[in-house]
Order: structure tokens, then sequence, then C-alpha cells
């Protein structure tokens, strides 16, 4: 043992039985009325040791930096206080108000202050964001950077060579950080509409840098204008302080007034009523007549149940322009992120705990400096940063080379080949990806355990166009199952335009619904795209037929970028199984042709997307996404002496989040009609996944074949209850759990207009009286990753029907903030 882990041994075994350890602690309170004054300023003498009190006025430290206390907070006084020597020290710091009049608010006299001024706020509060909104011309410099906090002493340089070519040193922090992320951008904004004008971003994981972007930046960064009832951070809707139901939520304080420049203003600090609830704490400060706001901090609490968040810190300051007007001149943001929580003693309120860092946490920062100065449109954006309008004086350039050195680490590449293919469904290996990844294993009756190697070739060999295709084989039937599928992007520039084609001789499920591909993120043919469910399925699907087609695809994005377009034409020669029949009027046919033509045209409405090669990935958030299809083809039964006619296929979906302060409900509702001569395959068929694994547009309780409907609707919803429940429960709140309700519905009909060109097996139960209906009840957040829910066929209106469960208990792996 070293002399230094000598020292240390004794340091602790001192600390743990309290021979030399020294306990500081107390409470901060008004002279004259005795109330706690909260976000109090506690600092040693000629320290940088120091924190704010808690909404009770509370602090507390384990070491004292030396034997004097200075404490401050606006509206009062400082005072210094000497310490004792030895022992635990507890005490009360008393503070005076500094006395200034309030001439400009008659007050009644059993009308608290706070609340006469907080409704002054609230009166002006429209006036004020419309003055802001009206200008209308401006520029802004946002610099971005995403760290990692590093240890130098740890196992990490058994990875990556010499960790001092590669990290840096931050003030005040003993750890280095390595750059994951850094973005500079330039913006210019002219009749409120804003132009990019300048983008420097690099990122250690080029894989993951869309990642990065659409679930940290896009969800974690976030404009704080505080104007909003609601500010969302990881899509979650948290209440403004000045907000009117502010006072639902928050206990607010009116510190006092001071007078800034002649300026008279007003500060409040304010802090959640239930500290376990997604919310704010911080201080705000408005000037005087005009009731606008001049600065606001807002912190996190370590209590409230928002995952891997550490810390939280936002500052946005407002200048007064020319008019006499506020507008922005600044945000800040700094957040910590971790996999575990971690343990201190700093104060849950303080903005101390996004700068308490340990080794393996994210910091990340994002500040928007801004300027109305007509000065800069004669100066290259790139040069703005070095400009006296701003004050940032850009990211330094040693982040930017790090960034370069660190793509280049085995490791390093190693986390960015796993974390593209979770993302993707792709796993690169060079010039060649792996994937669809679920589609990698699957089972069912016919085939058995199968089987599936999906390959094709990577951006790395051809930037815009990939050939590939999949061999794959069943345990059981030992049949070689192969395919081939291509895609072009023509343009250099951007996506306007893609070309797809494909071709496969395959086994494929009737229940599979060709629009559901409109919806989901990640493509997976084979898999249901749960671990879970493929892991516990009990009863392996029979329903399948063997199909060969062949897909003609043509996609076009409109500059908009809010609408898509896709034309898919088809011809398939399908086969019968000794599941699937082809039965018509007693006579059973072997294989039946059909050709036709899908085209679906999507509405984002300006939805943040990623792209994947040549695929596009839209995230669920509060903007909803509209898909709108229509299948039009034809069959034709060899053998057979009946002509059928056309069929057509109207579809349309829309899915999305509402988002009410903790609580959002995920969505996704569609229905369709179709009429016409057409196999019973193309029919909506709601199924369920008969494993453990809970399904996510899938049914939960149905068997593999139930109902089968020409006009139908389904609805797929679940509440996010963020906690507003438990959180309320003692021992219960601590686990920061989350209640989860979902809803799923469908409703349908087979009706005249579909004329079926084989007889429907008799295997589907479509004697529907009523929706069938199921309901599921549970909690998430469970290790931070779990979902249990217990679920129930609602009503019991199927019971004993045979094609439906009653109830049952399913999981599902859930990470979200």
């Amino acid at each position: 043992m070293s002399v230094k882990q000598v020292f240390i041994f004794i340091f602790l075994l001192f600390q743990s039985v309290g021979i030399w350890a020294q306990k500081v602690s107390g409470y901060v309170k008004d002279s004259s009325t005795k109330e706690p004054i909260m976000f109090c300023n506690v600092v040693f003498k000629n320290t940088l040791q120091g924190s704010l009190t808690d909404e009770n006025g509370y602090y507390e430290f384990s070491e004292p930096g030396n034997d004097t206390l200075l404490v401050s907070s606006v509206g009062y006084y400082p005072a210094e206080v000497a310490l004792k020597k030895a022992g635990n020290v507890n005490m009360t710091v008393l503070l005076k108000k500094k006395v200034t009049e309030l001439n400009e608010v008659t007050i009644k006299p059993e009308t608290p202050r706070a609340k006469v001024i907080f409704k002054k706020i609230q009166e002006h509060k429209k006036e004020n964001k419309d003055k802001i909104a009206r200008i209308a011309d401006y520029k802004t410099i946002e610099n971005t950077t995403v760290l990692l906090a590093v240890d130098t002493a740890s196992n990490i340089k058994n990875f990556i060579g010499n960790l001092d070519e590669v990290t840096f040193d931050i003030d005040d922090q003993d750890l280095r950080f390595s750059p994951i992320y850094i973005a500079e951008s330039a913006n210019e904004v002219r009749n409120s509409k804003g132009e990019n004008v300048y983008l420097n971003k690099q990122g250690i994981f080029p894989k993951l840098n869309n990642a990065i972007e659409t679930f940290i930046l896009n969800s974690v960064v976030v404009d704080m204008d505080f104007y909003n009832d609601q500010i969302y951070i990881m899509d979650r809707g948290f209440i403004s302080p000045i907000s009117n139901m502010a006072p639902l939520y928050y206990n607010l304080y009116l510190n006092d007034s001071t007078v800034v420049d002649d300026v008279k203003q007003y500060h409040y600090t304010y802090a959640p009523k239930n500290k376990f609830n997604p919310l704010f704490s911080g201080g705000f400060t408005v000037v005087d007549s005009t009731f606008a706001l001049r600065n606001i901090t807002a912190y996190i609490s370590k209590d409230a149940n928002l995952n891997f968040v550490n810390g939280f810190s936002g500052e946005v300051t407002y200048k007064e322009m020319p008019n006499g007007s506020l507008f922005f001149d600044e945000q800040n943001l700094n957040i910590n992120l971790a996999l575990s929580m971690n343990k201190d003693s700093i104060s849950v309120y303080s903005s101390e705990r996004a700068d308490n860092v340990t080794k393996g946490n994210w910091l990340i920062n994002k500040s928007t400096h801004y300027t109305t100065s007509d000065r800069l449109s004669q100066i290259a954006p790139k040069d703005w940063n070095k400009q006296p309008e701003f004050v940032s004086s850009g990211i330094n350039d040693k982040a930017y080379a790090s960034v370069d050195k660190l793509k280049e680490q085995k490791v390093v590449k190693g986390i960015d080949l796993v974390g593209g293919a979770a993302m993707s469904s792709y796993l690169n290996m060079g010039k060649i990806d792996v994937g669809p990844v679920f589609d990698i294993y699957s089972t069912n009756t016919i085939e058995g355990t199968r089987l599936t190697i999906p390959l094709r070739t990577s951006q790395a060999l051809w930037e815009r166009f990939y050939v590939g295709g999949f061999v794959g084989m069943g345990t059981k039937s030992k049949e070689l199952k192969y395919g081939l599928n291509v895609g072009y992007q023509p343009t250099k520039e951007d996506d306007r335009i893609v070309l797809k084609a494909s071709y496969s001789d395959d086994y494929n499920l009737i229940s599979n619904s060709k629009f559901h591909r409109f919806i989901k993120n990640n493509p997976n043919n084979k898999g249901n795209g749960n671990f879970i469910a493929a892991l516990t399925t009990w009863e392996r699907n029979p329903y399948l037929k063997e199909e060969q087609n062949v897909n003609l695809g043509f996609e076009y994005n409109f500059p908009d970028k809010d609408t898509h377009l896709e034309a898919t034409p088809y011809f398939s020669q399908n086969w019968n199984t000794p599941v699937v029949r082809f039965v018509n009027d007693g006579v059973d046919y072997q294989k039946y042709y059909n050709y036709g033509v899908l085209v679906n045209c999507r509405f984002s409405f300006g939805q943040h997307f990623d792209r994947y090669f040549l695929d596009r990935v839209y995230y669920i958030n509060r903007i909803p996404v509209i898909n709108l299809s229509w299948d039009v083809g034809k069959v034709s039964v060899p053998d057979s002496k009946e002509s059928y006619g056309m069929y057509s296929h109207l579809h349309g979906a829309i899915y999305g989040r509402i988002t009410q302060g903790a609580v959002f409900i995920n969505y996704m509702l569609n229905a369709g009609y179709l009429w016409g001569d057409a196999p019973y395959e193309l029919l909506d068929q709601p199924v369920g996944s008969m494993s453990y694994g809970y399904a996510k547009y899938r049914f939960n309780l149905l068997h593999h074949a139930s109902f089968a409907h020409n006009l139908y609707t389904n609805l797929h919803a679940h509440l996010n209850g963020g906690g507003v429940l438990l959180n309320r429960l003692p021992l219960i709140k601590h686990l920061k759990l989350r209640e989860i309700v979902s809803l799923k519905v469908h409703y349908g009909k087979l009706g005249s207009g579909y004329k079926s060109v084989f007889d429907l097996p008799d295997y589907y139960k479509n004697d529907m009286f009523a929706p069938y209906a199921e309901i599921g009840f549970g909690v998430t957040n469970i290790f931070k990753v779990l979902r249990v829910e217990y679920v129930h066929q609602l009503t019991n209106k199927y019971e004993g029907s045979g094609f439906t469960d009653v109830s049952g208990i399913r999981f599902r792996t859930e990470m979200s903030f």
C-alpha cells in the first residue's frame, strides 16, 4: 500500500468515527419576520466553497473551508459570521432587509405584496411577450458542447492512448474532459424567418451524431422562453414560474425590491411545492412599471423524476432596446447527465449540482447570444464570434483537434458501431452493413427457428447507392429463402429523390400491414422489434404464405421538408401453405398473382428527422405526423374461370404526443377502407404478440388470428403520468416510478363494398358486436429501463371467444428521460 493510500485510509477512518470531521449547518432567516430566505448565498470567506440555501432556508457543509461564513441575498444586507473552532456547528443567520418604498403598487392591508406584484406580471405578460416578438430582425451565435468527464487515473487509459492529447481541463474541476460533440452556429433572422448562415459541427461518434442531436440537443437544449406557459425539456412540460398556473405548482417568494441604474426591480425566488415533480426552482427579476423579465434562473432538483439528469441550470438575461422594451441578451444552459445519481451533500436547488462532476458524467452546455446590430451584415458569419456584439469567443480549437483524434480510437469506433445499429437497425462493418438487425432471428410454425443474414453495402463504399439482400433458413423447413434490394439517390446535395427496388422469395405473415412501415422508425420485416417478445413467445405464428414479390420505389421529398411522397409499384406471386389456403366455392387454388401500386403521402409539419443513409426517421414528439395512403391493384387466379376487378384501399394514420406538464400521452390512430375484389390478406387484421413482451403497435391479449375487416379503425395510446401520483406516496416516491395507463382499441366490420377473392378462413372471428379494447395499468422507470404492465380486456365483451386472453402481465424495455 502506497503512502498516499495509507493517508486516504486514515483520513476516511477518522471521518467515519467523527474524530476529525466538523459539520456546519443551519438556517438563514429574515431578521424581522423570521421567515426562511431561500437561494441565499452561503460561502466560506476567501474560498470557492459555497452553496445556496434550499426552500426552507437550510444550508449544510460537511467540511468547513475556514472559520468565517459570508451570507448574502438580493434585497438584504450581507452578513459575516465567525464559526466555533471545534465540534459540529448549527446556527441560524439573520439577515436585515434593505427597505425600499413601493409607491407604484396599491396594496390592501390583507393582500400579500408578492401576490399583487405577481398579478401585475400576469397583466403585462402578453404585452411584454409581443414586444419581444415584434423584434423581427436580429442575429445569434450558438455554441454547443457535449463533454465527457474522464478520470485520468482510471482504466480508460488502457483503451485510449495519451489522454492529455485528447482531453482538456476546465476551471475548478479536478477531472479532465473529452469532447463528444461540438457545434458553432451563426443564425440570421429577418422578418421573423430564421436562416442558418454558418455551421461548424463535429462529433467523435459519426453514426451517433444524429442521435446526439435529436435525443440530447433537440430535447434537452431548449429555447428557454419563460413567457410561454411551459418549457419543454426531454419532451416534458415544465411549468414556467411566471405562468398563470405557477401558484398551483410553486411557492413564490418576493425577496424585495432594489434599484439598479436608477431602475427599480423586484426579485422573486421560487421552488416546487412537491420537489419530486419535474419543476424548476430559482429566481427571476422584473423591472418596475412594465413588469418585464430582466433575468431568470432555473434549476432542476436532483429529486425531480427525471432520468439520468444529475443537474440542470438555465439562465436567461434580457437587455433594454432603444425604445425601452426588453429583448433577449443571452441564454445559458448547463446539464449534467449520468447513468447514476452523484452522491453528495450539495443543496438540491443549487446551480452547483450541474457543476458537481464525477467521472462518467456528460456535461452539456449551450450558450446563445443575441444582437440587433446591422453592422454584422457586412462581416462573414464565421467571424461574428470575434465581434464586440457577441461576448462569445467561440469554441476552443483544441476541442476540434481532440475530436479528430478521438474518432480514430478503437474503443470509440466500437461504441459508435453498436450505437449506430441501435438507431438505424444496421450494424456497420466497414463497407458492409448488417441489417435490419431485428430480421436476424424470428420464429414461425413452418420454418421453426429462422436465422437470416441481411446485408447491404454501406455509405463507406458508395455514398448515394447501395445493393443488398438476405439469405435465411429455418431449422424445421430447411428451405433457403433469399432476396435482393438496391437504393439510389441521384442528387448529391439532398435526398429530394430516392429510387429503390427489391425482389424476394420468402415466407411472409399474412397479418403484416403494408402501411405499418410508414410509422415505424426502424425496419424489421421478420422480427417484431421487441427482444422480450422474441425470447418469450409461447405460440409460434402459423399464418404465413409463400411469396415471390418485386417492388419498385420512387420517393420525393418536397423542398419544404414537410411533405414526402412515395409510390411503390409491386407484383407478387403467392402460394398456399398448410394453414393459409386459397379456397373459392370449394376449389382449393395453389397460387394467385397480385399487382398494383401503393402511394403514400406524409405530412410532418416541420418535425425534426434524422437521415440514415437513404431513409428518414421521424420520432414521436408533440408535432403530429400524418400518413395518407392509397393502394390500388388487381388479382388474377390461374385456372379460375372467374374474372376479378380492381381493388382500392384507402388508409390514414396519425401519431404523436400530447404533453401537459409531467404527463404525456403517446398515440397512434389509423383508419381505412378496402373495397373491390381483393384477397383476405389485404384486410386489416389486428393481432397480438402471443408473448410476455409488451407490443407497441400490436394488441397484447389477442391471438395470431382474430378479426379481418375492410372498414376499420385502431387506436394505440399510453399515458405516462411522470410520477404525479407515485411521487406523493411515502417511501415509494424515492423509487421515482412513473404510472402507466394504456388503451388499445379496434373496431371494424366486413362490409358489402368488399368482395373476397377467396373464402374467409374459419379462424377469423368477425362477429364484432362491440369494439375490442384492452386497458393496461402499470409502472415504468424500474431500474430506469423496465416497464411492467397488467393488461385486461376492457368490459370482457369477448371473454371465452377463443381468440383472446382475458388478462396478462407484459414487459417492455423502455429508456426515457
